[in-house]
């Protein structure tokens, strides 16, 4: 019964055999370019981060490698083929035909997330990457190389990434943030950058008030 809605999922969103070509373009850029967007979020909030924000960036960072980790141990007990491996639907991005279940995509995004609403300091961006996962578990079903119950594993992985991170990221700031920073600094320094690649712009100072006379 779960695996028939499963399909019958798939099947509501798939492309179909003739979809519109502004659709399809739409679709392969968020299946392909969010992931590599998100990075490259997650790198700026990094160089421009202060103490807080960093702690909060690092911790869902290990969350989500946890969170990959934990999708192939699952592969190697539950094996689910993509759609396109039993001839189900349309496929519209090339893929390798391995394991679909969850999706390692909407993990990736999802426990960065959640991860950084869970431990504050960045919520702006953590809501942002939860609303990419939506947008790519949508993009990646509906050009044919996942399942919707795909997606629902890997946010249901993420959302455990967020209560991870809430547990452990006190610990996580006060043990792992320092060598991190102090690698981080040092790096900086080989390659003879300042230490604040991209300052922040410092606020106006407030005009000073007069005594009444």
């Amino acid at each position: 019964m779960i695996e028939a809605a499963n399909r019958a999922l798939f099947l509501a969103i798939d492309a179909g055999a003739h979809p519109p070509g502004a659709i399809l373009f739409a679709a392969r850029a968020l299946a392909q370019g969010l992931v590599p967007v998100a990075v490259a979020q997650f790198v700026f909030a990094w160089v421009r981060g202060d103490r807080a924000r960093r702690g909060a960036l690092l911790a869902a960072t290990l969350a989500m490698l946890v969170g990959l980790g934990i999708n192939q141990l699952i592969g190697l007990v539950y094996f689910h083929p993509r759609p396109f491996m039993i001839g189900l639907g349309h496929q519209y991005l090339a893929h390798p035909p391995d394991n679909s279940f969850p999706s390692d995509h909407g993990t990736f995004l999802w426990s960065l997330g959640f991860g950084l609403l869970a431990a504050g300091g960045a919520a702006a961006l953590g809501t942002w990457m939860v609303l990419a996962g939506l947008l790519v578990a949508w993009a990646r079903v509906y050009l044919g190389v996942h399942f919707p119950f795909d997606m629902a594993g890997a946010l249901l992985v993420g959302l455990a990434m967020g209560g991870l991170v809430r547990a452990l990221h006190r610990p996580v700031r006060a043990i792992a943030l320092p060598p991190c920073l102090a690698l981080y600094e040092a790096m900086l320094r080989l390659a003879h950058l300042p230490p604040a690649l991209f300052p922040r712009a410092a606020a106006p100072a407030r005009p000073r008030s007069r005594p009444p006379a």
